[in-house]
């Protein structure tokens, strides 16, 4: 009952996670329509150019595919399929240029750390783990709209590296094995929202808030397996994986100190 309930949760949160990526692009066709026409009246008050700090939280779920290794290579089918979630922090900056009145592009890095756990079988069913995605590093590169002087919509891409904890494996007979800790290098693609907290009706100058969606998708990488007792390697897995994060951060924004341009 309580596997069919996290498959249930899983689900349900995907379907969150996809419904939230609809909306942001199918903003974007508006919000630059919007722009367009802003463009030909008054520019906005507001300047976005400048550097900026973010930090935050959120929520994601990653889906993996293994493949056994047996024999010096993999096989080219997935032997099984595993996923996790949990929760992360994040922390991050970067620069964005105002190169038009309401068109915007940036550069940014940041760290998502946390705990997003699940499971790691090999090579057979009964080798049962738990594996934890608790470090993400990204660089990329954004596009945005203003879609009114204080709100931005965008949508961003890039370089992405995740790091899996490695896990002792359940055994029906000893000896003991355990999986090392596996890296993946990849891509990311995402989308979001910015806008100044100026809306809450108190006056706060150079802070914003940002909601954004991002799909990662990581390269295939080999987990060693090994005798935990003495070391000694015994079989390996290959792991590739993609992760979906959505995540909740405070921006502040350093050439705000004044709130507007004049």
């Amino acid at each position: 009952m309580a596997a069919r309930a996290k498959i249930n949760l899983e689900d349900f949160c995907m379907r969150v996670l996809r419904a939230a990526g609809i909306v942001i692009a199918s903003m974007l066709a508006p919000a630059a329509s919007a722009a367009d026409m802003n463009a030909a009246g008054q520019a906005p008050a507001r300047d976005w150019s400048g550097f900026y700090l973010s930090a935050g939280g959120g929520f994601g779920w990653w889906s993996a595919d293994q493949y056994t290794i047996l024999g010096g290579g993999p096989v080219f089918e997935p032997t099984a399929h595993t996923s996790g979630d949990g929760g992360f922090g994040t922390v991050g900056g970067g620069f964005d240029w105002q190169f038009a009145p309401w068109w915007l592009v940036g550069a940014f890095t940041d760290i998502q750390f946390g705990d997003l756990r699940g499971e790691i079988r090999s090579p057979f069913s009964e080798y049962q783990g738990t594996t934890r995605d608790k470090l993400n590093y990204a660089a990329g590169l954004r596009l945005g709209v203003l879609a009114t002087p204080d709100a931005l919509i965008y949508v961003n891409g890039g370089y992405s590296h995740a790091d899996f904890s490695g896990s002792s494996l359940n055994l029906p007979l000893p000896p003991p094995l355990s999986v090392a800790g596996h890296h993946h290098s990849g891509w990311f693609i995402g989308g979001g929202i910015e806008n100044s907290l100026d809306f809450t009706g108190l006056s706060s100058p150079g802070w914003f808030m940002k909601t954004e969606y991002r799909f990662a998708d990581y390269s295939r990488e080999n987990a060693q397996i090994y005798v935990a007792t003495t070391g000694a390697p015994a079989n390996a897995i290959a792991f590739k994986s993609k992760v979906q994060t959505l995540s909740f951060s405070l921006v502040y924004r350093f050439n705000e100190a004044g709130g507007t341009r004049f």
